[in-house]
């Protein structure tokens, strides 16, 4: 790095004195990627919350509710002894208490487990998902019951049969009007069946995020595992941007004090009112 001081300053700005970064005589050309990697946090954030809808600064009160997760509740700590101590978070902490920055990787670890999931579940079982592009929620149950309906009538024979089965299709139709290699559902109705597993995965998996307020079926409508796969991988950045920011502080902690950074509240991390960068320097 040719001139640390010059790109710190263009990082932090004109208001903030570089002199006292200086005096610590800390490596700033480590400060200066240190910085870099929380302005990168900041962009991943924007573009998570804007494209999906999710934001991950999480408040205390969201933290709080994902609890109710078991492997963001539970951690292990090692003892004098070197027992291992398994403590329940929402024992310890009050919901306003701050969230971490290691309160927040625990989170991203376990949504990037649940979302990589679902993503091979799709790629390997259901390549060619009928219904992925107009699927919501409230439309399994109506797909099994057209199954159920169809499945009866396959193979008798009656007078209004085909009358019956049209009045299928055509609400079939009108409901998955993006899904036209799903008809005629009468021949693909044990196609959706087996499809619906996916869907009431996704479910589930939706529910257990419900305080991010993660929309997966929206996700899915927009782009199939394209989207997924792009939240996925941001999720991931995060997490290792996170960690690099602690890894290479080891080195800066002066600096990483005078510019407002505390490990243990997320919230000045990404507000640039409490922190400024330039995230157009990056």
């Amino acid at each position: 790095m040719r001139d640390p001081k010059r790109i710190l300053k263009k990082l932090i700005g004109p208001d903030i004195d570089i002199a006292p970064f200086d005096a610590t005589g800390e490596p700033l050309e480590q400060a200066v990627e240190t910085f870099r990697d929380v302005g990168q946090c900041r962009k991943i954030r924007d573009f998570v919350t804007t494209n999906f809808g999710i934001d991950f600064a999480i408040s205390p009160e969201t933290f709080y509710q994902l609890l109710e997760i078991g492997s963001i509740n539970y951690i292990e700590t090692t003892q004098r002894d070197l027992e291992v101590e398994t403590i329940s978070l929402k024992d310890t902490r009050q919901p306003d208490d701050p969230v971490s920055i290691g309160n927040l990787n625990s989170v991203l670890r376990e949504l990037y487990k649940d979302l990589q999931l679902l993503h091979e579940r799709i790629t390997k079982d259901f390549p060619d998902a009928l219904l992925i592009h107009d699927m919501r929620p409230e439309l399994i149950d109506p797909c099994l019951d057209f199954a159920d309906k169809l499945e009866r009538l396959h193979g008798k024979w009656s007078l209004f049969k085909g009358s019956k089965v049209n009045d299928i299709e055509k609400e079939f139709a009108s409901l998955f009007p993006n899904s036209t290699n799903a008809q005629p559902l009468q021949t693909k109705f044990p196609l959706i069946r087996h499809e619906m597993e996916l869907y009431q995965s996704a479910l589930r998996t939706e529910k257990k995020w419900k305080a991010l307020e993660l929309d997966l079926f929206a996700i899915l409508r927009g782009g199939e595992t394209k989207n997924l796969l792009l939240l996925l991988q941001n999720a991931q950045e995060m997490g290792n941007r996170l960690w690099q920011i602690i890894y290479q502080s080891s080195d800066v902690k002066k600096c990483v004090e005078l510019l407002g950074i505390d490990f243990t509240d997320i919230h000045p991390l990404f507000d640039n009112q409490t922190v400024p960068l330039n995230t157009n320097a990056l």
